[in-house]
This record gives structure tokens, C-alpha cells and sequence, in this order.
């Protein structure tokens, strides 16, 4: 992997897209070297349509304690039901609030929309009706419910199922009562598979062959010519193939590393038990079984050495797979790497100097080489923290280097709140997956923040005796950025955050020192912070990631980086920028995303190529 070195102002300071691409030059960045403050409320983030929530002081009603969820819902599903499918868009639009949310994902975009507000869910209304006609509503589980998260603001929630002439699609639809009556506050529409096109079944299994399976698959992998190009074998590459394949597409992933799962499996050196949080090493042997159970095409060892597109999108794509040279023509290439692009170390005088260790927290799989030296990790987000919970639990004199604030959550609080839903029950019986999906990534940008302000509140009300602690080491805390805590963090820097997995008892209990500053230059024994010398072995840049862009631009050219559209961050309207979309090069795609997203995301993408692929969908709606 290149390494894109950076002035440690850079490393933490929140760059967009434009900056680095503009600033980065071979192995150098020059930026002034300024503390950093915390995330602007802007920074990736393009939303304009902030609405506070319909509160029941606002809307003037309270939702009665005997109310019946099942019959409102129905009464709500009838009026909508009916004029969409007569494509009356104007009782369409009455039927939310004047500033409520329809989010669609395919059914009726085919793209990634979301329309804010009453005038732009009329706009999009006209315009999509009189193509896609929604029929055949019916109720999903779970059942409707009347949710009360807050002692003042109450929603009824429930689930359909509809389809269009195309697809089958579900409607995670939130209502609140108004002097009106029920009025949608949020609907979200997805599509959940193609009519003409299901996924197909699994084969027989029995060998009728005249070679073992094993022998048939080595055969068959290496003689993969595939219509779809999946760069990088990690969790989304993974997911993605399994997707193309169910769908009949003919799919290959290339893989620089050894073996599929080495990206989790030389991560981290942490026990290998499986307790209720995965450990890294347990991750990768998954993710090497699932591509062997599910029968996957994987080029280990190989990566991409030049592509090229004609006018017509085209591709010619040269793969050294493992010392040999093979041309592929697929139809469609999807990136695959992760939101990273490629590691950014610092730039600091005497460096070269320095006798001990420098690295970035990208190549340090283990500090059992450093027992009984001293460690310094620069960067607080959460591979900071890992790195140093790695050397305190080894004894090692540990101390972690912070610039910025970092939002802070405790397990025991945060993970029920967030993916609470989730959870096996009484009996260690797990929800439906498909269910759970549909709300968790139901939520629209907007309301989703108002949300997620409040949840951060509550957050940092619970966690208040841990943050007082730390606090008291010396470690800056904040709630994050648009103050709702990692929710924003993750849609734009995907990071600034840390859910304790340890870390935070071992700096309130002093196995981890912290200091705050940056590091202003080396001598040969010596790391001067602050105008204060200290002594370590080993220095470990915590330092983050450059954007994909670099990742794409490092691996099919500056031609096609050049083309693509800013990635990652929050649009206008309230969707991710690029990815799982239309990138600005045809027939080309980004597939990223933590491994919730990455199961949900695969399939909405696989079903936008095999759409593609059999010419049943239309235009992306773009107005």
C-alpha cells in the first residue's frame, strides 16, 4: 500500500475531496501545521432541509394512550394506497405533513432521492407517477406500533409491501397526529427484488463431473471472465458477489492480499474466544468461509495494473494476478477498497533522525514486540484507541497523543440504543434480518438528525460519570459533530468517534497516559511535544485516511478519479454522495459501508445491475 505522507495539521484537520486531491504531491503535503478544532457542522455535509420535530406541543394533539395502531394504520394505508394508484399526486401530497419526507431507494427513482417537505414531494409525485404505478399494499411485520421514544413525541409505525410494474418493493412509513388528522411524517420505499428477474435457486449439488468439486472450483475460478469486476475481497467485495451471483450475474473479485479475510485477520492481535464483539481475527476466518460456502470467484494475490474505458464505457482491464498477466472485459467495475483511500503519516523534522519505530496504525497488527519500552499513539479516533488498549494490556508504557475532541460512547449505554433492535431475545432467538433492515436504514437525513441531537443528549447524560473521568485524565470530549454525537461523524469523516472497548478504563485507571498537543519534531532518541522531550521505542500514527478518491485514482488512473463524483458526505437532498450510486463514469460504482450497511447496501446495488443488465428499469430521476 502507498503511503500519502501529510503535515500531522492534515491528519486530523477535516479535508474535503477538493483539498487533498488539490494539496497532495509526491510524499509531501505542505499545510500550515494549526491545532485543528472540531468538526465544522458543515464539513461533508450539504443538507439544507432542517425541520425540528413534530412535536405533540407543536402539533397541538395528543396521540391517545388506547389508540389503536393496527386500525389507524389501515385507515392511512387505504388513502394511500388509492392515490397511488391512480397517480393522484396531489392527495398524495396531502397526506404528509408540510414537512414531511418521502425517501426512495429504486422503486420509483431508481437512484438514491429523498424529497423534503410537501412542494418537493408534489414535484416528484407529478413527474413519477404517471410511470410507476404502486399497487397491492399489504402489511409487513413487525406490526404497527405506536412508538413514544420521547415523553413528547409519539409516531405510528408500520410496514407495507407494494409493487410496481417492475419491482417488489416495502414502505417504512411514520405518522404523527395532528389537528388534521394522521399525517406521514417519514416514508421511505425500497425496492426488494425484480418481478421478472427473482433470485435464482441454489443447484443440485450432486457431482456428476468427472473431477472432484474442489478441483472444479479451482478450475472455474481461474477461468473467471466476468461481467461484473469487484475490486477488493473485504466485507462489501464479499457481499456484493454474493448479491451478482443469486441474481444469475457472472461476478469475480480481485484480492491483493493472501488469503480473503487478511484485512480483518492482521488487524489486530486480540483473543480469539468469540465473545458478544467479534474479535478481528474471527472476522476474517468468517469472511474466507463465506467465500468458499457461497462458492465465490476470488483472484488472491492480484491486483489491477491499468484500465481503460472506450466512448462507449466499455472496459479493458489488465489484472497481475499473482505475477501473471490477464485482460478482462466486464461490463460493470465496482470499488470495492472501503471509504479509505491510503494512509496519511506525518510530516515532522528529524524523522529520518529517529532511531526507534515510526509506523501507521495501518501496518501494526501487535505490540508484543514493545514490552518493557515505551509506545506513543498520535490520534484519539477509534484506531487510536485500539492501538493503545493493545499496549496497556500488555503492560507496555503507553502514552496516546490528542489534538482534537472525540466523542465517546460507552457499550453498555449506546449499542442498546442504536441496534437495540437487533438483539437475540429472552431465549437467544435472533429477529428477522429484513425485518430490522427496514427500520434501521428507514430513517431519512433530516429527521434522522433531530433524532439523533436528542440521542446524543441522553448519551452524555448516562455516560457522564465516564466522561467526567476521562476528562480528568486530560482526554477532551465532545458530542460530535451537528451535536449528534457519531451519527453525522459516520456519514461524513467516518471517524472522530470511539465506542469504549476498553480503552477508556485504562486511561481513568492511568494504564494509559495522555497528552495533549501534537508532535513538533524528532531527534535521534528524543520526540519533542510541546517543547517537552519525551522517550519512545515507538511511535504510531493513528492518523486516518486520505478519501477513496486515491484509492480509485491509485488503481485505475487519474483519468477515471477525475470523472468520479465527490465521495462519501451528505448531498443536498440527504443521500451519500456517490457511492452505492452513479459516480460520474459509466458502468462504474463504489460499494462501502460497516457491515449492517454492507449487507443492506449489496442488495440494493446488485439489483441495480441486474436492472440494468436486462433493461427494465429507467433513467436515474435526476430532477
Amino acid at each position: 500500500m502507498s503511503i500519502i505522507t501529510v503535515n500531522e495539521a492534515a491528519a486530523e484537520h477535516n479535508l474535503d475531496n477538493v483539498d487533498l486531491k488539490a494539496k497532495v504531491v509526491t510524499n509531501n503535503v505542505e499545510i500550515e501545521a494549526e491545532p485543528a478544532p472540531p468538526v465544522a457542522d458543515n464539513f461533508m455535509y450539504d443538507f439544507k432541509y432542517n425541520h425540528s420535530l413534530p412535536t405533540t406541543d407543536v402539533l397541538g394533539v395528543q396521540t391517545p394512550d388506547d389508540c389503536d395502531a393496527q386500525k389507524e394504520a389501515e385507515t392511512v394505508v387505504k388513502s394511500l394506497a388509492e392515490c397511488m394508484e391512480q397517480g393522484n399526486a396531489e392527495a398524495f401530497a396531502e397526506i404528509f405533513l408540510e414537512y414531511g419526507v418521502w425517501r426512495d431507494k429504486l422503486s420509483f427513482t431508481w437512484d438514491h432521492r429523498t424529497f423534503n417537505f410537501r412542494p418537493a414531494i408534489l414535484k416528484a409525485a407529478k413527474d413519477l407517477f404517471p410511470t410507476t404505478k404502486a399497487t397491492k399494499f399489504s402489511f409487513l411485520k413487525p406490526e404497527p406500533i405506536i412508538a413514544r421514544p420521547y415523553p413528547d413525541y409519539a409516531q405510528l409505525q408500520f410496514v407495507v409491501s407494494f409493487e410496481t410494474e417492475v419491482v417488489e418493493a416495502s414502505a417504512v412509513i411514520n405518522c404523527v397526529l395532528s389537528q388534521q388528522g394522521w399525517k406521514i411524517y417519514t416514508m421511505y420505499t425500497v425496492a426488494e427484488s425484480l418481478k421478472q428477474f427473482p433470485e435464482i435457486s441454489p443447484y443440485d449439488g450432486h457431482m456428476t463431473g468427472a473431477i472432484s468439486w474442489e478441483k472444479q472450483r479451482v478450475l472455474d475460478i481461474d477461468a473467471a471472465n466476468p461481467e461484473i469486476l469487484i475490486i477488493g475481497g473485504g466485507q462489501n467485495g464479499l457481499a456484493l458477489a454474493a448479491r451478482c451471483k443469486a441474481l444469475g450475474m457472472d461476478n469475480l473479485i480481485i484480492e491483493r492480499s493472501e488469503e480473503i479475510g487478511d484485512v480483518w485477520k492482521k488487524r489486530y492481535d486480540y483473543p480469539k474466544h468469540w465473545p458478544t464483539y467479534t474479535p478481528a481475527q474471527k472476522q476474517g476466518i468468517y469472511m474466507g468461509w463465506y467465500a468458499s460456502a457461497l462458492e465465490l470467484n476470488v483472484w488472491t494475490r492480484s491486483n489491477v495494473a491499468g484500465a481503460e474505458q472506450d466512448d462507449a464505457g466499455n472496459w479493458t482491464v489488465t489484472i497481475n494476478k499473482n505475477g501473471e498477466t490477464r485482460v478482462l472485459h466486464p461490463k460493470q467495475v465496482v470499488m470495492a477498497t472501503s471509504l479509505c483511500g491510503v494512509p496519511m503519516t506525518p510530516v515532522i523534522p528529524g524523522m529520518s533522525d529517529f532511531k526507534g519505530v515510526i509506523r501507521h496504525s495501518v501496518n501494526h497488527d501487535s505490540s508484543v514486540d514493545f514490552v518493557g519500552k515505551k509506545v506513543c499513539v498520535v490520534g484519539t479516533s477509534s484506531s487510536g484507541f485500539d492501538t493503545a488498549f493493545d499496549c496497556s494490556r500488555r503492560g507496555i508504557d503507553v502514552t496516546l497523543l490528542q489534538r482534537s475532541p472525540t466523542y465517546i460512547m460507552s457499550l453498555t449505554h449506546s449499542v442498546p440504543r442504536a441496534i437495540g433492535g437487533y438483539a437475540p431475545d429472552a431465549k437467544g432467538n435472533r429477529p428477522n434480518l429484513e425485518e430490522q433492515d427496514r427500520i434501521f436504514f428507514h430513517m431519512p437525513v433530516g429527521p434522522g438528525e433531530e433524532f439523533a441531537r436528542r440521542n446524543a443528549k441522553v448519551l452524555e447524560d448516562l455516560d457522564r460519570p465516564l466522561l467526567d473521568a476521562l476528562n480528568a485524565r486530560g482526554l477532551r470530549t465532545w458530542r460530535g459533530q451537528r451535536g449528534t454525537g457519531n451519527s453525522t461523524l459516520g456519514q461524513t469523516r467516518n471517524g472522530g468517534f470511539y465506542f469504549d472497548a476498553g480503552a477508556c478504563d485504562d486511561i481513568i485507571n492511568g494504564k494509559i497516559k495522555v497528552e495533549p498537543g501534537f508532535i513538533e519534531r524528532f531527534t535521534e532518541d528524543k520526540v519533542i511535544i510541546g517543547g517537552r522531550e519525551h522517550e519512545f521505542d515507538l511511535v504510531v500514527f493513528a492518523t486516518g485516511f486520505s478519501n477513496t478518491i486515491d484509492s480509485i485514482r491509485a488503481t485505475l488512473g487519474e483519468k477515471i478519479a477525475s470523472q468520479c463524483g465527490s465521495i462519501w458526505g451528505i448531498d443536498e437532498e440527504g443521500e451519500f454522495k456517490t457511492a452505492f450510486r452513479e459516480t460520474g463514469v459509466k458502468n462504474f460504482w463504489i460499494m462501502v459501508g460497516f457491515l449492517p450497511m454492507t449487507r443492506y447496501q449489496s442488495k440494493l446495488l446488485a439489483l441495480r445491475l441486474k436492472a440494468l443488465k436486462e433493461g427494465v428499469s429507467s433513467e436515474p430521476y435526476k430532477i
